[in-house]
């Protein structure tokens, strides 16, 4: 089953008028796919789901952004001739939405773009508040608690055997760093990690990856949020953690990182539990970032579109680890 046959069950003013720009993964590890089309009603995306995604989760996660119709930055799917926003054909979930305009400003951020960021952020949670809320305890906490337990319980163990069988890649001088430096932080991490998993804390819709590549500025205005497939129910406090760790981690541009954190709270106040998880998600990214890209090509063989992204995932994730080391 191909593009055309998707978007042949869109109106004709969603089809494309030139053949669709395939994007591949546009820079995400997801497996999802893009697509960028010119139609009568504007500049659109065509998105397959990653392989085996079920189409009830499609569905929910799009009926969450339906809640946030008056935020401008967020692409709500269009409906197909049936009137579902979601399509599946041939074991695959497919979705058109609007293609939103901007770029990332990662590189090039300004106080004005940071606090229309978090701002957006907060909007986006203060949005998706009144659907599916409930309390306790993180999920995500648990489960990376979970992982970083299993670390220490033989996971350092067993990557410390393939990286010694791997002494020539270039990238193992820089994974044997990150594991010995873990290896010392991870049981002090791994304890405040396990406290705050035990708290209860309000719980949403949240976006599970808000990270600054997603958020997409013109000039000094948030114009696009992109990127909602790791949707679920979690602590906004995750995103929170998530968005500032990887935009302004600990020890980089503290000026900006705290006028993001106070642009967020303006709108949206934040507990002292929520605080407290906040830190925790950070510390454990600050240990779990490199372990992904070291357990990505040693132990799985990974590969990637772009071969230069391991290497610059594993560099981002242990200068995260030596800053907090330092701390």
């Amino acid at each position: 089953m191909s593009l055309a046959d998707v978007l042949g069950r869109y109106p004709a003013g969603e089809r494309p008028l030139a053949a669709p720009a395939p994007l591949g993964s546009a820079g995400g590890y997801s497996g999802s796919r893009l697509w960028r089309y010119a139609a009568t009603g504007g500049p659109r995306a065509a998105r397959a789901w990653p392989v085996g995604t079920d189409l009830g989760r499609v569905v929910r996660v799009h009926a969450w952004l339906r809640s946030t119709s008056d935020l401008p930055f967020v692409a709500r799917p269009i409906a197909a001739l049936d009137g579902s926003t979601a399509i599946e054909l041939d074991g695959l979930c497919w979705e058109v939405a609007p293609w939103l305009p901007g770029a990332s400003a990662v590189n090039v951020p300004s106080v004005a773009r940071v606090r229309a960021g978090f701002e957006g952020l907060a909007a986006l949670h203060a949005r998706l508040s009144g659907v599916d809320a409930r309390v306790g305890p993180s999920p995500g906490l648990a489960a990376r608690r979970d992982e970083l337990r299993a670390l220490i319980g033989g996971g350092f163990d067993l990557l410390s055997a393939r990286l010694s069988a791997r002494t020539g890649d270039p990238l193992a001088a820089d994974a044997l760093a990150w594991l010995a430096l873990a290896r010392r932080v991870a049981p002090g991490v791994l304890a405040r990690a396990a406290a705050a998993a035990r708290l209860v804390l309000p719980l949403q819709p949240c976006l599970r990856d808000a990270r600054p590549e997603h958020f997409l500025f013109t000039d000094d205005v948030l114009t696009g949020l992109v990127d909602f497939g790791a949707m679920d129910v979690e602590t906004p406090a995750a995103d929170l953690a998530r968005l500032v760790g990887e935009w302004f981690p600990r020890g980089l541009a503290d000026d900006l990182r705290a006028e993001g954190l106070a642009a967020y709270r303006r709108p949206r106040p934040v507990t002292a539990d929520e605080d407290a998880a906040a830190v925790a998600f950070e510390e454990l990214a600050d240990v779990l970032v490199a372990e992904r890209w070291v357990r990505w090509r040693f132990l799985e063989d990974r590969r990637f579109e772009d071969d230069r992204a391991v290497a610059a995932g594993l560099t981002r994730g242990l200068a995260r680890l030596r800053r907090l080391a330092g701390r």
